[in-house]
C-alpha cells in the first residue's frame, strides 16, 4: 500500500512534464547570453566521459524530462539537496519500459560557468556518469530561482540487462541541441601529446574537441589553457590550432592544479588554516590533504557532504588557536512553543536523516511525529515537530564550606546580665526618689513599733503564758 502511494505521488509529479515532441532539454527561463545551458552540461559530461575512452552517452527525452522538473522543483523551494530516489522518478516516467532502471544525478547551485561546474562534480560520487561504462543514457535540465540562482540538474542512466543501443526511449536516440541538429560527431576523444625534447606539451586541436575537454584531458584548467596561450574561451578553437599545456616541467609554471592536487594553504599568525577551492578539487582530496576528516571540515564551515563546492570559495580548515567555549547541545538549546512542544525549523540545505542526527533520534521516529515518509520532501522555514524532553542543563553547584573552629564565649549565671521587664522599668522611672525612701522608712517604723507593742503586752503581765 505504501509502495503504491509512492509511485502515484511520483507519476502526479512527473506527468506534467513528459515530452510531447522533439527530444530536447527545456528551459525554465530564455537562458541569458554566456549562461550554461542543459545542452552545454550533456556536451560537457560527454566529453570527460570520452576523455575516459567509454562511448558517448546518448541523450534521452525521458530523462530530459525528469531532469528538467527537478530543476524546476529546486528552484520554485531554493532547495539545496537531492530529492531522492532518481531512478525511481526516471522510471516512473516511463524510461525503461518496465524493466529494472538504475540511475544517478549531478546538480549544482549559483551563477556558474561550466568549467566551475564540472569542477564541483569532479569527485568520485559525482563522476559516476563520467567512468562508469554501465550508463547508457543522459538528460540534463536548468532552473532560475527566484533569487536569481540556476540550478543545473543532470541525470544518467541505464536498464539492467540490457546493452546500451538495445533501449530506446520514445522520441529519443541522439544527442541533439535546439537548432542544430545531432551533434554527436562533435564528441572527440582527446589523444594526449608527448613533451618536446625542452620538456614542453603542445596539443593539437583535433575537430570537435573543446577547451573543457582539453582541459579534462591534461588535467589543467581552461584558464590555465587560456593564460598560457593568450586566448579566449568566448572564441571556438579551430581545427589544427596548437595550445601550449602547462605542466610542472614548464618554465615559470609554479601552481599546478591538476585533479587532486591540493597545494596546502599557510597557517596565519594565529595558527588559521583557510583552503580556497580550486578546480577539480573536492571535499575527500581537501581532507586528505590537510589529514583532517571529512566531517570536521564540515562542522567547522557549517556545510553538508551533498553541497558542491563552489571554484574560490574559502574553506576553514583549522580555526588556529583559539578556546572553544563550552556549547548547548541541540537539544538543550530547544525553547518550547506556546502549545508546550518542541519543534525544529528546516533551514537551506537540510534534510531528514541530518535533522534526525542533530538531535540524536531515529529517523524513523521524526518522519513519524510527523506523518512523513521515504518520498516527502521538506522546505525551508518548515516546522518539524520533536517529542523530546531536552535533558537538564548542566549548572556549576559550589560545594558546602568546610566548618571552621571558632571561640565562643562560656556562659555562666553570672555572666547572663539580668532581663528587665520593660513594662515594669518604664513604670518605676516614674517615681521620685525621695517618696520611695519616705516609704521604706515608714514601713521600718511601723512594723518596729508593732514588735514593741506586743512584747509590752507580754512582759507587764508579769504571768507566764
Amino acid at each position: 500500500m505504501r509502495v503504491s502511494k509512492i509511485f502515484l505521488l511520483l507519476l502526479v509529479l512527473l506527468a506534467g512534464f513528459l515530452p510531447v515532441g522533439p527530444s530536447q532539454a527545456r528551459q525554465a527561463e530564455p537562458a541569458p547570453a554566456g549562461q550554461v545551458t542543459a545542452f552545454d552540461l550533456i556536451i560537457a559530461m560527454n566529453s570527460l566521459r570520452m576523455s575516459y575512452g567509454l562511448p558517448a552517452l546518448i541523450e534521452d527525452p525521458i530523462i530530459n524530462a525528469v531532469a528538467q522538473a527537478t530543476a524546476e522543483t529546486m528552484a520554485a523551494n531554493l532547495m539545496s539537496w537531492h530529492i531522492g530516489d532518481v531512478r525511481g522518478r526516471i522510471a516512473a516516467a516511463g524510461y525503461g519500459g518496465g524493466g529494472t532502471v538504475w540511475a544517478t544525478e549531478n546538480f549544482a547551485v549559483g551563477t556558474m560557468g561550466i568549467d566551475e561546474i564540472m569542477a564541483a562534480w569532479a569527485d568520485p560520487d559525482h563522476m559516476r556518469p563520467a567512468v562508469t561504462p554501465a550508463y547508457c543514457h543522459i538528460g540534463a535540465g536548468t532552473a532560475r530561482a527566484s533569487n536569481g540562482r540556476t540550478y543545473y540538474v543532470l541525470q544518467a542512466a541505464y536498464v539492467s540487462g540490457k546493452e546500451c543501443g538495445s533501449y530506446t526511449s520514445v522520441g529519443g536516440g541522439s544527442v541533439s541541441q535546439p537548432g542544430s541538429g545531432s551533434v554527436g560527431q562533435f564528441i572527440a576523444p582527446i589523444t594526449l601529446a608527448t613533451p618536446d625534447a625542452e620538456g614542453n606539451i603542445y596539443h593539437s586541436v583535433a575537430f570537435g574537441q573543446s577547451l573543457w575537454s582539453i582541459a579534462i584531458a591534461y588535467q589543467v584548467t581552461i584558464r590555465d589553457i587560456e593564460t598560457w596561450n593568450n586566448i579566449s574561451r568566448d572564441i571556438p578553437l579551430q581545427t589544427g590550432q596548437r595550445l601550449l599545456i602547462p605542466g610542472e616541467n614548464t618554465l615559470g609554471y609554479a601552481t599546478p592544479t591538476p585533479k587532486g592536487m591540493i597545494l596546502r594553504a599557510t597557517p596565519d599568525a594565529d595558527g588559521r588554516v583557510v583552503h580556497v577551492v580550486e578546480p577539480y578539487q573536492a571535499l575527500i582530496t581537501i581532507s586528505q590533504a590537510y589529514d583532517v576528516s571529512v566531517e570536521r571540515i564540515l562542522t567547522l564551515n557549517g556545510i553538508q557532504s551533498d553541497w558542491p563546492l563552489q571554484v574560490g570559495q574559502k574553506l576553514l580548515i583549522d580555526p588556529g588557536n583559539v578556546t572553544p567555549s563550552p556549547t548547548l547541545s541541540a537539544i538543550q538549546r530547544l525553547t518550547p512553543a506556546s502549545d508546550g512542544n518542541y519543534y525544529h525549523t528546516v533551514q537551506s540545505g537540510e534534510t531528514l536523516s541530518w535533522i534526525a542526527g542533530l538531535y540524536a533520534i531515529p529517523l524513523q521516529s521524526l518522519m513519524n511525529w510527523n506523518g512523513l515518509n521515504d518520498a516527502s520532501i521538506i522546505r525551508a522555514d518548515q516546522r518539524l515537530l520533536l517529542l523530546v524532553t531536552p535533558p537538564a542543563t548542566a549548572t556549576f553547584t559550589p560545594l558546602p564550606p568546610s566548618p571552621t573552629a571558632t571561640l565562643q564565649p562560656t556562659l555562666t549565671a553570672t555572666s547572663i546580665p539580668p532581663v528587665a521587664d520593660e513594662s515594669a522599668a518604664s513604670e518605676a522611672d516614674g517615681f521620685p526618689a525621695a517618696l520611695g525612701i519616705a516609704l521604706v522608712v515608714l514601713a521600718l517604723v511601723a512594723l518596729t513599733g508593732g514588735l514593741v507593742w506586743l512584747w509590752r503586752k507580754g512582759g507587764g503581765t508579769g504571768k507566764n503564758s
